[in-house]
């Protein structure tokens, strides 16, 4: 089945002339949520959505919301969730529902700036720094995600429609996700498999369509008493692509609300962070040091979990 969908994505490329862009696709990447993000990105939450099969995990419904402050302020990401959980025929059947925003303001616009002398060559003295102005790119995207439950094997599935305002252009898309997870040695291990992008375009206001080859990445999980060991590695589908690949832990000592968390990843940014586990609230800070060799600063990621009936309990207690 997996197969098929990637040679179907290959298909529909081909078909439509489309143009394979490297990048593009950041926006759900850049939407993880503190606890993913604090173990080096490595899909450990369900509430970034990066991984559906992740809903497994899920007993009761929640709200999440996530903010990250990237790069000290030279981008602003923003994502909203609602996580639905009920029983059907006594299996979960759990439905998410997330929207993520990203922003980047005051991008120099340096097109109107060069007033070539007509030899082609941009100089110092055909720079005209008055005509240098500013735009700013918007990305809106919505995510649904399901899990379906066979056996001991959980499937899980999302479309992500999107929406993009760069300068004066514009462009809809859409792309999906599918994964697996399958428990051993009674949930204290389980393995994971899943495909990013398994479909994904962008149509653009100028008639160019773009898409992005698929992302299959594959990894594990211990739980060993209150410590969490994560791993997962990938790449994409296309000539030259780099090893993408996630690591982190998480310490949770049961009895006590502080988890501590670290990471690594790929890019060589490492990445600490902590959260506090109330009864019905869960708050979750991570920092992402970038590498010495780029002229950035940090980056800092706050969210927020409220479940569902852990507040309805409490409001009961409250009002009786």
């Amino acid at each position: 089945m997996v197969c098929r969908l990637i040679l179907f994505s290959l298909f529909i490329n081909n078909l439509f002339g489309a143009n394979t862009v490297k990048y593009g696709g950041e926006l759900y990447i850049d939407g993880r949520d503190a606890r993913n993000a604090g173990m080096g990105g490595y899909s450990a939450s369900f509430s970034d959505g990066s991984n559906p099969a992740l809903l497994l995990h899920v007993h009761e419904s929640s709200i999440h919301f996530s903010h990250k402050n990237k790069f000290a302020g030279l981008a602003k990401i923003s994502s909203f969730s609602y996580l639905h959980h009920e029983l059907i025929n006594g299996k979960q059947s759990p439905l998410y529902f997330s929207l993520v925003n990203r922003s980047v303001d005051n991008i120099p616009d340096t097109r109107a700036a060069w007033t070539d002398d007509g030899d082609s060559k941009p100089e110092m003295g055909e720079i005209d720094y008055f005509s240098i102005n500013e735009f700013s790119q918007n990305e809106l995207g919505l995510k649904i995600a399901y899990l379906r439950k066979y056996d001991k094997i959980a499937f899980g599935i999302s479309i992500k429609p999107t929406h993009i305002d760069l300068a004066e252009y514009s462009a809809w898309g859409l792309s999906g996700d599918i994964a697996a997870i399958v428990p051993l040695f009674n949930n204290k291990m389980e393995f994971s498999f899943r495909v990013e992008d398994i479909i994904s375009f962008n149509s653009w206001n100028t008639g160019t369509i773009e898409t992005n080859m698929p992302l299959v990445m594959a990894g594990g999980r211990i739980q060993a008493g209150p410590l969490l060991i994560g791993m997962e590695a990938g790449s994409r589908l296309e000539d030259y692509s780099q090893l993408n690949y996630h690591a982190g832990f998480e310490l949770h000592k049961q009895h006590e609300i502080i988890i501590i968390r670290g990471g690594i990843s790929h890019d060589r940014l490492f990445s600490v962070g902590f959260g506090l586990d109330l009864e019905m609230l869960q708050i979750d800070y991570a920092y992402m040091h970038p590498p010495t060799q780029i002229p950035f600063d940090s980056s800092h990621i706050v969210s927020v979990g409220i479940f569902l009936k852990q507040f309805d309990r409490t409001k009961g207690k409250i009002t009786s």
